[in-house]
């Protein structure tokens, strides 16, 4: 797992310098989220959950992103003790009209969660959302992330800056 989410780096790495010669087609955002994570025979557990992306737009309509977060039940310990971490590398199709961006995701995450919660370590990932532009390079986001079949699911909202503006 660790070579996949390495490759996807060095993916992105080469396809970002092409890119500082022209205009720059990097986003990055910040969000929190609210994080449901299914604990086996207990239902599931609600964990409050600091979430950042990275990624580039190869197309107009397809990119690439990295996405990481950590939670916990406790919001002193997010940083801390998380009880659960996650890395995925996402494929995004999106599109766009009128200031407004709707995309769909999909990929492969990797969990590290407290193994009193939950054994799964990694699995498919999907998402949605959408992003409402105040300006060329600035939107509001809100999407969900489902990790790990149904594992870990977060739906949040945050901020994303598109460098050379929204394509």
């Amino acid at each position: 797992m660790r070579k996949c989410l390495v490759g996807i780096i060095v993916l992105l790495s080469g396809l970002w310098m092409p890119a500082a010669a022209q205009e720059s087609n990097i986003y990055y955002g910040i969000g929190f989220t609210d994080g449901s994570i299914e604990v086996p025979g207990n239902g599931s557990r609600s964990l409050g959950t600091v979430a950042a992306s990275i990624g580039t737009q190869i197309t107009d309509r397809v990119g690439l992103e990295l996405a990481f977060g950590a939670g916990s039940d406790e919001p002193g310990s997010i940083f801390s003790e998380p009880l659960m971490q996650y890395q995925a590398g996402l494929v995004r199709f999106s599109h766009a009209w009128n200031n407004k961006e709707v995309y769909l995701l999909f990929g492969h995450a990797r969990l590290d969660v407290d193994s009193r919660l939950n054994p799964v370590h990694g699995g498919n990932a999907w998402g949605f959302g959408i992003n409402l532009f105040g300006s060329k390079h600035t939107a509001i986001n809100a999407h969900v992330l489902n990790m790990g079949a149904g594992a870990l699911t977060s739906a949040g909202i945050g901020i994303q800056y598109f460098v050379g503006g929204l394509r």
